[in-house]
This record gives structure tokens, C-alpha cells and sequence, in this order.
């Protein structure tokens, strides 16, 4: 979790097996803000730093945002891709990065379908 972001201030990184995530400040003056009565959280900067059990082709990631829930998919490699990833805006508070989508769909063809009464 990564709340009170935006989408564009967060940044992806893989070097070898090490992952990063990286959000700034979002908005101007927050720091400066005073007379709350409770806070239960704090927004940005945050940063991550967490080895990855397996090889990842970094070039290949997915990664959407939305509701302060980052999500990160990376496939799997032989060998490790490097790289790093911002998020492209796509609605109020969401964002994505779009790679792979994986293998072509294979073509489907439907066989007409039989009513289930008689």
C-alpha cells in the first residue's frame, strides 16, 4: 500500500533481484499542515527496498495504482532485465504501466449452442 500518491510520483526499479518503489510528496505544503486531532497515516515520501525470490524481465512489467494499492506484476526470465517504471495517469487517482500482455489470444471459434430444455 501506497495511499495518498499519485500515479505519476511513484516509480518501479528492478536492478538484478533487488526491487525499489519510490513515491514523492504529493501536493505542495502538506508537511506545513497543522490541528489534526488524529492522524492515522502520513502521505508520501515512501520508499521500498525488497529482494525477489526469482529472475524478472523488468522490461516486461504491468503495474497498476488505484485506491492507494499498488500492484506490480513481473514475469519471469532466464535471465534478469533490468529497469524502472513510472505509472501513466489514467483517472482521478489511478494510474498504470502497461508492457506485456502476455501471448496472442488464441482464436476461438463457438459452436452454435442447443437450448437446455426441450
Amino acid at each position: 500500500m501506497v495511499p495518498g500518491l499519485e500515479p505519476q510520483n511513484i516509480r518501479i526499479a528492478v536492478e538484478g533481484r533487488r526491487l525499489s518503489i519510490q513515491g514523492t510528496l504529493r501536493g505542495l505544503g502538506l508537511e506545513k499542515r497543522t490541528g489534526y486531532l488524529q492522524r492515522e497515516w502520513t502521505v508520501g515520501p515512501y520508499q521500498r527496498t525488497v529482494e525477489l525470490p526469482v529472475v524478472v524481465d523488468a522490461g516486461r512489467a504491468n503495474a497498476t495504482y488505484d485506491n492507494g494499492i499498488l500492484v506490480a506484476i513481473f514475469p519471469f526470465s532466464a535471465q534478469p532485465v533490468s529497469g524502472s517504471m513510472s505509472l501513466t495517469k489514467v483517472g482521478t487517482a489511478k494510474g498504470q504501466r502497461i508492457r506485456h500482455v502476455g501471448k496472442p489470444a488464441p482464436k476461438v471459434t463457438a459452436a452454435p449452442m442447443e437450448p437446455a430444455w426441450t
